[in-house]
């Protein structure tokens, strides 16, 4: 790096290919700037510890890192350190000299040869975030006080980690968190694997009054929780994994009378042994502010929910099996005891009691998500409904006898085999309908009846295994209703065999996917006509015998993808008559699968592929052999080529490639048969080569060893062979 001594700035950031560095960058003495983030990096050589004018030295996410220098401490002007997300077991010795040091985003605590958590002591201008982890290294609580870490006003966020090995639950433990209480200007804390049973006195204190978030998470043997009620300022509360606590009860609230008064998130997951949510009986609103409340995993969780949650707009309840809201008690008998009015989306998932679906009633209730439910068979009424999903519910038969409500404007549907789809005369009423998925539902359902909705604009129709049809209704106003439909995709329909009549009047469709249809043997009729149509992808259909024959293919069409159609005619004529050499706003082209070799080969040797092409994808055609020459030659605007799991493949074009002056990206994989690329070079406007998964390739070009093949490429800037960039 001679000729970069003067250098203040360096990253190389998101390289995932550079596992080390030179001991040569020792040398750029005046480096101010390191960033090494999300890089392959191994090791920091020794000489980094000589940058004495090192400011800011970036390692985050890099997960091959496990230790830092020795000599780390001598980077005296050292003011940023970031060393997040990477595998970093302790830190170097002597830490506590780098008095500069602003930000340090993490501190692993060493067992004997690493720093100490006393380290931290005269580090007093952190700010920003710390981690501190492998809590389980302290000693005792005298160990833990020497952070102080009280008097680090600037940290804004802490984090407090033991290891992952079994946490050591005796009062050392809580000693330990007890004196690691941090400033009063906190306004994130998170505390995993504390193996104490029970918290020290200062979690919970009102005098936090800044603290916004707070996470406890795999804190196992603690019965119950902190007085979190009483912190004022506090607005999301996670709490996780904690094994032993059984009641949640009026401690959790404090002694304010009024608790929780800024909480907008609370969150509860996989409470193994929870039973039981006793509420302080304050005569008031004990969550007055709460917006979110999620319930994960809590299967012991029995009673009722809070009842007075006024401000609550988002409800998900998932894998609470014997959990149930005050209305399915026994001791209730009102329909009033959930206050829950202002509640806008409601999810529930995984066997909860059907109790939960009263609150359907709530009339501000736009977003609904069902999921799992094994004892349903009728869906209850619903309001103002604007979104639906139902989700694996074997058991459901119909929707709500009145219908679904005329506000729905998006409806999903999965796995739910049993439920009879919509009666034409409730799928009118609709009205304000955008978007409906169908996946592995409804399987009585034999046709679709296109032009009922006025306002479709997504049809999405996925492994219906009965369906044989879509039909155009007969009735006024079918085909200005179709004017809407943008986005039209039918997947796993094995049964699905025709169209309407004269082809799809959908003048403003922008999207077409066929997909695994077996019987299917031509798409609609005219296709020609969708003169809006800029995606058309037709993927496994084995019957399909010939596509736009009766007009050609769409002419503003962009992106057009054929795989796995084996019986699709390859003639000159019939592929001719598609019309691809005409569409000049055609950008991407895909062609793939058994079968589709000929038709690959038709197109390049009558030159039917648009000259305007900008990507071209070539993948399993298992006998092809070589691309022909001249078809591909033509296609001057080509900027991607991609050649994918042809196995025969055994040579390109060079003389064609010199052609293809717009070339900027050559990717090459799963060929093993290609044996060398073509001596005559590639285009110089090729900046990126990939070759991956091609072994004669690789032993021609991965060590340089063939240096007069080598030339042929060594011009282009990135080479990249499997995962490794070679320089």
């Amino acid at each position: 790096m001679p000729s970069l001594l003067c250098l203040r700035v360096l990253t190389l950031s998101e390289y995932d290919n550079i596992v080390e560095l030179p001991n040569s960058i020792g040398n750029l003495i005046h480096l101010h700037y390191l960033n090494l983030s999300n890089t392959g990096i191994k090791r920091l050589p020794s000489t980094v510890c000589t940058l004495y004018s090192l400011q800011t030295l970036l390692l985050a996410g890099c997960w091959s890192l496990f230790e830092l220098p020795a000599d780390m401490r001598k980077l005296i002007n050292l003011r940023h350190l970031d060393c997040s997300g990477t595998q970093i077991e302790e830190m170097p010795v002597q830490m506590g000299r780098l008095k500069s040091l602003r930000i340090l985003t993490i501190f692993v605590v060493g067992k004997s040869t690493g720093s100490t958590i006393g380290e931290l002591r005269e580090l007093s201008h952190l700010g920003g975030k710390l981690s501190i982890l492998k809590l389980n290294n302290v000693v005792d609580g005298t160990d833990a006080l020497q952070a102080n870490l009280k008097n680090k006003k600037d940290l804004n966020e802490l984090e407090l980690a033991w290891g992952s090995e079994d946490a050591d639950h005796s009062e050392k433990v809580r000693g330990v968190l007890d004196k690691l209480q941090p400033c009063m200007n906190l306004e994130k804390l998170t505390v995993k694997r504390y193996g104490g049973t029970s918290f020290p006195n200062w979690l919970g204190d009102s005098a936090f009054n800044k603290i916004k978030v707070m996470h406890l998470e795999d804190c196992h043997y603690c019965f119950e929780l902190p007085p979190l009620g009483q912190l004022l300022a506090l607005k999301e509360l996670f709490i996780c994994k904690m094994k032993f606590l059984r009641t949640l009860g009026p401690e959790f609230c404090g002694q304010p009378f009024q608790p929780f008064q800024s909480l907008e998130k609370l969150e509860f997951k996989e409470m193994a042994e929870w039973e039981e949510w006793v509420l302080s009986g304050s005569g008031g609103p004990e969550f007055p502010r709460l917006q979110e409340l999620i319930l994960k995993q809590c299967p012991k969780l029995r009673g009722s929910l809070p009842y007075d949650l006024p401000s609550l707009k988002k409800l998900i309840v998932k894998g609470c099996g014997v959990l149930h809201d005050q209305r399915a008690t026994a001791t209730t008998n009102t329909s009033t005891s959930l206050n829950y009015n202002c509640l806008e989306e409601l999810e529930i998932e995984d066997g909860c009691q059907t109790g939960l679906l009263s609150l359907l009633e709530t009339k501000l209730l736009s977003n609904l998500y069902i999921r799992h439910f094994n004892d349903i068979q009728c869906l209850p009424n619903i309001n103002r409904l604007k979104s639906l999903i139902l989700s694996n519910c074997p058991t459901l038969l119909s929707f709500p006898e009145d219908g679904l409500p005329t506000s729905l404007t998006s409806l999903d549907i999965y796995r739910c085999r049993r439920l009879e789809f919509l009666p034409h005369e409730m799928l009118a009423q609709l009205t304000a309908l955008d978007s409906l998925t169908l996946w592995n539902s409804c399987d009585s359902m034999r046709s679709f009846p296109l032009g009922i909705f006025p306002k479709l604009t997504t049809l999405d129709i996925r492994n219906c295994e009965n369906l044989e049809s879509l039909c155009l209704i007969e009735e006024e106003g079918a085909v200005e209703n179709l004017s809407h439909l943008n986005n039209l995709n039918i997947e796993g329909c094995p049964n699905l065999v025709c169209f309407p009549q004269g082809g799809l009047p959908t003048p403003n469709l922008t999207q077409l996917c066929f997909s695994r249809c077996e019987k299917l043997k031509s798409l609609p009729e005219r296709i020609h006509t969708l003169t809006a149509l800029r995606l058309l992808d037709i993927r496994d259909l084995p019957n399909l015998e010939s596509i736009a024959e009766d007009g050609g293919l769409p002419p503003n069409l962009r992106y057009f993808t054929i795989e796995h159609c084996e019986r699709l005619r390859a003639s000159s004529s019939s592929v001719g008559d598609w019309g691809l050499q005409e569409l000049v706003s055609l950008e991407e082209f895909i062609i793939g699968g058994g079968g589709n070799d000929e038709i690959l080969e038709t197109l390049l040797k009558q030159q039917l592929l648009p000259t305007t092409l900008h990507y071209l994808r070539i993948k399993e055609l298992s006998t092809l052999k070589s691309l022909y020459g001249r078809g591909l030659a033509h296609l001057t605007f080509l900027r991607s080529l991609s050649i994918g799991r042809c196995d025969s493949l055994e040579f390109l074009p060079g003389e064609a490639l010199q052609h293809l002056t717009s070339l900027q990206e050559l990717y090459i994989s799963n060929c093993p048969s290609l044996q060398f690329l073509p001596e005559e070079g590639m285009p110089p406007s090729l900046s990126y080569l990939h070759i991956y998964k091609c072994s004669g390739l690789e032993k021609m070009y991965q060590n340089k060893t063939r240096q007069d093949h080598w030339a042929s490429i060594s011009h282009i800037p990135c080479i990249r062979i499997n995962d490794e960039v070679i320089i």
